[in-house]
């Protein structure tokens, strides 16, 4: 059998974390960074069995968070009596919505043809506007029984479990009234 550390890949170095938006063309990348624990996803070893040259990208429109995730890799690694890669898509589906397993062209697309990003606002009240540093902010608030609400949360609460130590998602099919008690802010 191979080398297990010649198909093993460190999970905090092959996935990549971006903020887009629609571009001139394309979409264009806001920001990106690694994760600082992916342990809670990929276990204890932070590492996938299976790939040379694995890349994840999880990307976020800027404007209402909907989620893509690609995967690309230069080899996989062929079964081997009951050793195989690990299948990151389906161990991804346990964290992410569905809606964030769409091709990267169609995604791409999307963004790009979004007409409502430009005047998108949070759902909820806006409570407070405030100006830092030449730029204008808003700070809107939601309960999380909004649908609107737990869509957003729903799409990146991934990054709880990625930057929190400890941290886990929470519950959205919880009771109405259980998710009344929440206040979510959004800036």
């Amino acid at each position: 059998m191979a080398d297990q550390d010649e198909w093993s890949t460190n999970a905090n170095e092959a996935l990549n974390i971006s903020f887009i938006q629609a571009g001139q063309s394309s979409p264009k990348t806001l920001s990106t960074f690694h994760p600082k624990f992916t342990y809670p996803i990929f276990g204890e070893e932070e590492c996938i069995f299976g790939y040379q040259g694995l890349k994840i990208d999880i990307r976020f429109a800027t404007h209402n968070l909907l989620p893509n995730v690609s995967v690309k890799n230069d080899r996989k690694f062929k079964t081997v009596n009951d050793i195989e890669a690990l299948d990151i898509e389906q161990t991804l589906k346990e964290w992410m919505p569905e809606v964030s397993f769409q091709e990267p062209a169609t995604y791409d697309a999307q963004i790009q043809e979004d007409a409502t990003a430009e005047d998108w606002t949070p759902p909820g009240e806006l409570l407070n506007t405030y100006t830092s540093r030449g730029r204008k902010f808003e700070v809107w608030a939601s309960d999380l029984t909004d649908p609107a609400a737990q869509q957003l949360i729903d799409r990146i609460q991934i990054l709880v479990s990625l930057f929190i130590e400890g941290g886990t998602p929470i519950p959205l099919d919880d009771q109405d009234w259980s998710l009344a008690r929440w206040k979510v802010f959004f800036v």
